[in-house]
């Protein structure tokens, strides 16, 4: 089976995705705290309408296994390979990180406890991907990939590849209606069939890449026939309603004003969650082909170490948390609350990028190391009508 062409502008997907993670990471505090703050929506905007995060990584990682390795004939040397280096550049560094965020948090909070106890605490929280709030997506991440080859050999299926979403769907909403009314597991999050409907968007989109690409590179595009700029219009439309109704919901919520069975502010996230998936392969596209190529690499150069910005970033909003620069001031707190930003995105990509140029073995901190790009930037920008290029 030949390597297929690399589709450059999931990088930008990526950096996309990321930035919506540190959103919301750094509003966390604010959308928790301050419903006194007269800009109490602009942080639960930020907060909530950045939800799509994890879901847009999980289609992304399904996207991607999909489109490189399903075949009609799968070729099990390469899964074996593909193993290989799962354990080293995934399945390492969440070993790493969890132990070092399981140290920090004992050190913080649980100086007083056992030895035995704490083992014991640590073993439950590395097999449920808890050592910290962010280490379930790594998790979800590894059962993924315990399940790949079996879905690899489901998907040689035509009504499987037909009905992928609705499939997915259907095993997403048993398992969270199961969980609600029977299981009622504390950590849903962390299994990865409450996102069964993302993991098959992108198992999807990445089987049918090659007759999908004119849609991808459709935004903006002047060749684009009309009727698909119509169909983009009432997408694009669509999400931005849909998330706006996410965030009006959760600022009534959060306020005491609204409360509504969990079930639908799950559904509500879903679809959001879903169409964003969509928006941002179009929203990668259309920023490769369109904007200055120095913004561009630079957006490819993070989207490049968002892996490692991803499991640092907390680590400094920690930091910089136990300094509240702001003691309760109105007019400094939303300063605060934005310096976290900038600091989680400026300090973590410098540290990440620095850690590769300079160290060998920073994949064990941070996984794979980044690859050249801006050759394919350039290529890319030259022939807009064909997005898959390497």
């Amino acid at each position: 089976m030949s390597k297929k062409e690399t589709i450059s502008s999931l990088s930008i997907y990526r950096a996309l995705a990321m930035l919506a993670v540190l959103f919301i990471h750094s509003t966390s505090e604010a959308a928790v705290k301050a419903q006194q703050s007269d800009l109490y929506y602009v942080y639960i905007f930020f907060n909530i309408f950045s939800k799509f995060a994890v879901p847009a990584f999980i289609a992304l990682t399904s996207f991607v296994l999909f489109y490189n390795y399903a075949s009609d004939h799968i070729n099990w040397a390469r899964i074996g390979t593909f193993y290989r280096k799962r354990l080293k550049l995934i399945l390492l560094p969440y070993l790493v990180s969890s132990i070092c965020y399981f140290a920090v948090v004992h050190m913080m909070a649980y100086r007083g406890r056992g030895l035995w106890d704490t083992l014991e605490s640590f073993v439950l929280k590395l097999a449920t991907g808890s050592a910290y709030t962010h280490l379930y997506y790594v998790f979800l991440l590894l059962q993924f990939y315990l399940l790949f080859p079996l879905l690899l050999i489901a998907f040689r299926s035509k009504l499987v590849v037909k009905y992928a979403i609705l499939i997915g769907l259907l095993l997403q909403w048993g398992f969270v209606i199961w969980n609600k009314y029977d299981l009622m597991l504390p950590q849903k999050g962390s299994v990865m069939f409450s996102y069964m409907s993302y993991w098959m968007l992108g198992a999807y989109l990445g089987l049918k890449a090659e007759v999908l690409k004119g849609w991808f590179n459709s935004l903006g595009n002047k060749e684009t026939p009309a009727s698909h700029h119509w169909w983009n219009r009432l997408l694009w439309l669509s999400w931005f309603l849909m998330a706006m109704l996410q965030v009006q919901i959760w600022y009534w919520t959060n306020l005491g004003e609204w409360r509504m069975n969990t079930l639908w502010y799950e559904a509500i996230w879903n679809v959001h969650a879903l169409l964003s998936c969509l928006v941002l392969i179009q929203a990668a596209s259309y920023i490769e082909r369109k904007w200055k190529s120095g913004v561009v690499t630079v957006i490819h150069r993070f989207g490049e170490v968002t892996f490692g910005v991803y499991l640092l970033h907390p680590f400094i909003l920690l930091l910089y948390r136990k300094w509240p620069w702001h003691h309760g001031q109105a007019w400094a707190y939303p300063l605060y609350i934005g310096g976290g930003f900038v600091l989680a995105l400026g300090l973590s990509s410098y540290i990440v990028a620095f850690a590769f140029r300079r160290f060998g073995w920073s994949w064990i901190l941070f996984g794979s190391l980044p690859k050249p790009l801006t050759a394919q930037v350039s290529q890319n920008k030259k022939s807009s009508s064909h997005p898959i290029q390497g």
